[in-house]
Formats: C-alpha cells, structure tokens, sequence
C-alpha cells in the first residue's frame, strides 16, 4: 500500500490486551463474565477470557488478531496522521498503536464487535489508496465528521495518552513516588483563601 517502510509489530499480546483493559470499556482484562462472540464475516466465533485470566501467557489468547497486514499497513498510517511525530514525542506507531488497534478490534466483547466492522471496513478503504492519494483521503476524513475516523481517533489518542511517552507529552507527572509533600505553593493558597472569603468560610 505504501512506498514507506512497513510497519513491524512491537506490542506483545499481553501488554496489548492490558492495554484494552486501561483504554477503554472492554471487559478484555478479566470483567467477570465470559462473553462469546457471534461469526462476523466468516470470521470463527472466539471467546473471551472470563473471571479468571491469565496473561502470564500471552500467546494463549483465546482469539486470533483479526487485521490483515494492509489493515495493518494502514492503521499506522493512519494512527501517525492523527499523532505525528511532534517535538520529543514519538509517533503513534512508534509505540505500537496498530497492535493496539488490532487487538481492540479482535477482542470478541460487546464494545469490539460493534467497532470491528467500522474500523476494519475503513482500513481496508484506506489500503486501496495510493501514497498519493491517501493525505487527501485522510484529511476528508477529518473534516468530514466520519464515524470511522471520529472512532479511529479516539481510539488512537486514548491509547498513546496512557503511554510514559504520552504522559511526557502532556507534562503528566502522576504515578511518581515523592519523597517530599511541599504542599500547595504560596499562589494557591492565596488564590483558595479568596474563594473561600467569597463563600463567607
């Protein structure tokens, strides 16, 4: 599909499936039911990992990854349109967000099978575009308000957000052990004792 290197895996399944588990509604890391999937497409019916998983084991997962390698091909196309490489941030392939992608749309839990066909169905549109053509076919995506894009989208942000690469991007400094609480500075406790003379505190 392109004349650009092509994309190699670099998510293993376990950390793609944790993965689904932090991004999104999926039940994909152990929500306590088995959920089955019905056949889409011809696709075999998979099921879900139920009330005990066990990720110890990745390639024991109870679904096959169901992306093509255009589909694939095309995601990290895709993903890096919408989250380039920007300053010290890497681009949304770097960090494997086609796997993400993959696995997301793989996972036979409610909120996966009603996105697969979207997304599959406007990953397989996109691979049939030249190099060329395939920026314009992108940014009328964009503008036009698709589904398909609008879910890709959120879908793409939502998993890069919650990477260490991610946090940095967005000065995120949660998850660090301190081993000093200085408290709030001087200007936030002048600021709060103005707020709190306005409500008569």
């Amino acid at each position: 599909m392109s004349e650009e290197a092509p994309y190699v895996r670099k998510i293993d399944r376990r950390t793609a499936l944790t993965w689904i588990g932090v991004v999104g509604a999926a039940t994909a890391v152990g929500a306590g039911v088995v959920v089955y999937g019905p056949k889409i497409g011809g696709e075999p019916e998979a099921k879900g990992y139920g009330t005990d998983p066990k990720l110890a084991k990745p390639e024991k997962a109870p679904w096959p990854r169901l992306l093509s390698d255009e589909e694939l091909q095309a995601a990290s196309v895709l993903s890096d349109f919408i989250l380039p490489a920007s300053g010290g941030a890497p681009a949304a392939s770097a960090l494997g967000i086609p796997d993400f992608i993959d696995e997301w749309v793989s996972a036979p839990y409610p909120d996966q099978l009603k996105d697969r066909p979207l997304i599959r169905d406007g990953l397989k549109a996109l691979a049939k575009k030249s190099t060329a053509e395939r920026t314009a076919a992108m940014t009328a995506l964009r503008t036009s308000g698709d589904a398909f894009f609008k879910r890709f989208r959120h879908l793409t942000i939502g998993a890069y957000y919650t990477t260490e690469e991610g946090f940095k991007d967005i000065g995120y400094i949660g998850n660090i052990a301190r081993e000093v609480d200085e408290g709030p500075s001087e200007a936030v406790k002048a600021a709060l004792d103005v707020q709190l003379k306005k409500l008569g505190l």
